[in-house]
């Protein structure tokens, strides 16, 4: 059996989000290790945009990922899935930092393909979780990357990072100074099953949904409903700071913890005036 340890870069139009696919993939990079450790390889895909016309200029700036680069390096999104999948293998553990990542990996596999199988998610572990527990971490707090190689004492470019092939390399670096074999296999889950079992017992807090603005503090007042992934446990609705007079885009998602409790996640940007607001879900 193989360690899978993989990275995503991706953006979305905010002004014009498309629920079934509100993240569009524009890179893969993965590192394989083989049951003994031993580095066997790494992934590196860049994808051409096919969900949206152009890359959201935060996400180009912290990842220094353009259009025009995708344009002239990048395939589509279906051949480097192909791509991936063969470099996995049959048979291996298929890791990320944090749950972000295969959850946005299932659902644009799944805007492509609706018949998709999923069975390469059958075996899956949250990377930043385990670090937490065995760098004995806050585990109310999430344990950035960065933060994970400076504890494992592992060198790095600042400069270099939010390049999923780079962040894949330095996560990878990571799981192999922190693995045991008695408790690894522990938070080993069926990833292609969680969104169907969980479904039915994790139910958002109303409280969760009363947002402040980022700058003010003011509480914010809904522009729109709130919309939800197909398939996953992540919300998102546009909202007003009748103080700032400024329009904000948020993110709420859920991960299940510990027993019943429940992990919420917010991202807030503010964005330019939307009009026809409803209609991002036709």
């Amino acid at each position: 059996m193989d360690y899978i340890i993989f990275d995503l870069e991706w953006s979305r139009n905010v002004r014009h989000v498309i629920p079934a696919c509100p993240d569009e993939i524009i890179q893969i990079g993965a590192v394989k290790y083989d049951k003994n450790l031993n580095y066997k390889g790494s992934f590196n895909r860049f994808i051409k945009t096919g969900v949206y016309d152009k890359v959201d200029n935060r996400v180009a700036h912290i990842t220094g990922i353009t259009k025009e680069h995708l344009m002239r390096f990048g395939i589509p999104f279906m051949q480097a899935f192909r791509e991936f999948k063969a470099f996995m293998g049959r048979d291996c553990v298929l890791m990320s930092w944090g749950p972000q990542d295969i959850q946005v990996l299932r659902i644009n596999a799944q805007y492509y393909n609706k018949d998709i199988k999923l069975n390469f998610m059958q075996k899956f572990a949250d990377l930043q979780r385990y670090a937490a527990r065995q760098l004995h971490a806050d585990e109310k707090q999430q344990l950035g990357l960065k933060t994970a190689a400076d504890l494992c004492e592992i060198p790095y470019e600042e400069e270099t990072l939010h390049d999923a092939h780079v962040d894949a390399e330095i996560s990878g670096e990571v799981f192999v100074r922190i693995f045991d074999k008695k408790n690894f296999s522990e938070i080993i889950y069926n990833a292609a099953d969680s969104f169907k079992e969980k479904g039915k017992t994790m139910k958002p807090d109303g409280a969760q949904f009363i947002l402040t603005c980022p700058d003010c503090a003011v509480p914010l007042k809904n522009k729109s409903s709130w919309f939800r992934h197909a398939g996953a446990h992540q919300f998102f609705s546009f909202l007003r700071c009748n103080r700032c007079k400024r329009d904000v885009f948020a993110v709420i998602e859920m991960f299940p913890g510990k027993g019943k409790r429940i992990h919420y996640k917010r991202r807030l940007r503010f964005v330019d005036k939307i009009k026809n607001i409803n209609k991002i879900c036709e």
